[in-house]
């Protein structure tokens, strides 16, 4: 149990009192870190290690949870007679504990919070975050000249080394923290009290289980929940839900007829109630006969990193570094594979553009699912690289969406519960085709596992195998939209 309220909890306590007391009192709970929450916390780190060279010359402060005492005397000694920055600076005052990520101290006495975040815009919890930390700061005896929100700037092109300087925006965020302190104060008393607690707090289920933040404990809370309940239908905003729920309604099939739903959902709902799928086969049929042969099937994965690696781009810009194409002559042909993957030493996207150019022809449809996406990573590498633009932006126009006979309902299945992603649709459209036991399963796996390639992380036997692995899965992808359209042509049929 918590002693102090460190600025992570205070965060959670905003969010949810239940995520707080759970987080102190059954940690046991807590999920492994996923993928995509392993590369997030990735991400941050770079960013702190960058925004320090933007203010050089300071001192980290170590931290050890087993050894906190040492990093308050140790910050308490660098406040008294040290650098101008002061990097990871850990503050204690009344129940409240944090770490600042940049100190400035100013010739007048007088310090300047700079809060760093791989965001590239202010957002409204980012300022709890810093009053937090300006109210201890504050009560630690420190004044406070200013508080800056320091964040990714999108519009910065790399060329060349990254330059820190130019890579950051600042914010003056100093009146908004200080018209905050109030609650401050009032927040952490409560907080504390949650903590101290022997009873979790009731908190029934709602947007703060994933605003703003993804809650590590939301397996937990929800999993009373029907198979297919109210938090399943789609689109649903958050006060419909609620109202459902005061109703004492948790089943997608028990909503009454006279709840207002729109038509794609009051259709969801029908295929729940009866558990009989729903095909429209003319309209699927229609949707076939607009493809042209042959079929290119196409998927890239990307990499999204907040520091640009590459000159040219830009703050957590899609780089597409694979790419997986089945060709497929004629309905029902057996698809040939052609793939691409960078060698995570340069840019990888030259190297797929060439792989599209001579992998595609002058004529076919290409496919894919959620096929915006691909049309966007094209049409931006064009831009990105002049010499592609008089053929890519045509491929990104001969896209058709493999998505859409299910996003428009031509194809409903109970199974679906109102969603149509590859994820969903391809278990139960072709169910001996699985993602599950995949080295690499999700596009956020794939991320990870490249970026660690690029990062110099993996000793050669670990590069040989996880670029295997990056082929298995980028591979699964298109065959499995190869599998997807043959279903769609037995159910036109």
């Amino acid at each position: 149990m918590a002693k102090r309220i460190s600025k992570t909890q205070y965060m959670m306590g905003l969010q949810c009192p239940k995520r707080l007391w759970l987080y102190n009192h059954r940690q046991d709970l807590l999920p492994t870190v996923t993928a995509a929450r392993q590369r997030l916390l990735d991400e941050g780190l770079a960013v702190d290690e960058l925004s320090r060279r933007a203010h050089p010359g300071g001192e980290l402060v170590e931290y050890d949870n087993r050894m906190l005492h040492l990093a308050l005397k140790r910050t308490a000694a660098l406040v008294k007679e040290g650098p101008r920055f002061i990097y990871e600076g850990a503050f204690a005052a009344g129940a409240a504990l944090v770490r600042c990520d940049i100190l400035e101290r100013n010739f007048d006495g007088t310090w300047d919070l700079i809060e760093v975040k791989s965001s590239t815009a202010v957002h409204e919890e980012h300022l709890s975050d810093a009053a937090v930390q300006r109210y201890v700061l504050e009560g630690g005896g420190l004044k406070i000249n200013k508080c800056w929100l320091m964040f990714l700037d999108a519009s910065y092109i790399r060329q060349g080394p990254v330059d820190p300087l130019k890579l950051f925006r600042r914010e003056d965020i100093t009146a908004r923290t200080a018209e905050l302190s109030p609650e401050v104060e009032q927040d952490l008393r409560k907080f504390m009290r949650t903590v101290a607690s022997p009873d979790v707090p009731e908190a029934p289920i709602g947007r703060q289980c994933s605003d703003p933040y993804d809650c590590e404990f939301r397996g937990h809370c929800w999993k009373g929940l029907p198979d297919s309940s109210i938090f399943d239908i789609p689109r649903l905003s958050w006060e419909k839900k609620n109202t459902l729920r005061l109703m004492g309604v948790m089943k997608f099939a028990d909503v009454p007829d006279n709840f207002e739903l729109n038509e794609a959902q009051r259709l969801y709902q029908r295929v729940e109630r009866t558990g009989r799928p729903v095909v429209i086969a003319p309209a699927i049929k229609a949707f076939l006969s607009a493809l042209e042969y042959p079929l290119y099937y196409v998927d890239f994965e990307t990499l999204m990193p907040g520091i640009p690696l590459y000159n040219g781009s830009r703050p957590y810009q899609q780089l597409p570094f694979q790419v997986s194409i089945h060709v497929q002559a004629s309905p029902g042909a057996e698809p040939e594979q052609l793939e691409y993957l960078g060698d995570s030493y340069e840019d990888p996207r030259p190297g797929l553009i060439e792989a599209l150019r001579r992998g595609i022809g002058p004529k076919g449809s290409l496919v894919a699912y959620n096929a915006g996406f691909e049309a966007a990573r094209m049409r931006e590498m064009a831009e990105d690289f002049p010499a592609s633009r008089t053929w890519l932006p045509g491929f990104a126009d001969r896209l058709v969406d493999l998505m859409i006979p299910f996003r428009q309902q031509f194809y409903v299945l109970p199974q679906f519960k109102g969603r149509c992603s590859i994820k969903v649709v391809l278990p139960e459209l072709v169910p001996e085709m699985t993602y599950e036991g995949l080295a690499i399963g999700n596009g956020a796996d794939a991320q990870l596992a490249y970026a660690a390639m690029v990062r110099g992380k993996l000793n050669p036997d670990e590069v040989k195998k996880t670029r295997q692995d990056l082929k298995v899965y980028c591979g699964q992808d298109t065959l499995a939209m190869v599998k997807i359209m043959a279903k769609l042509y037995e159910a036109a049929a």
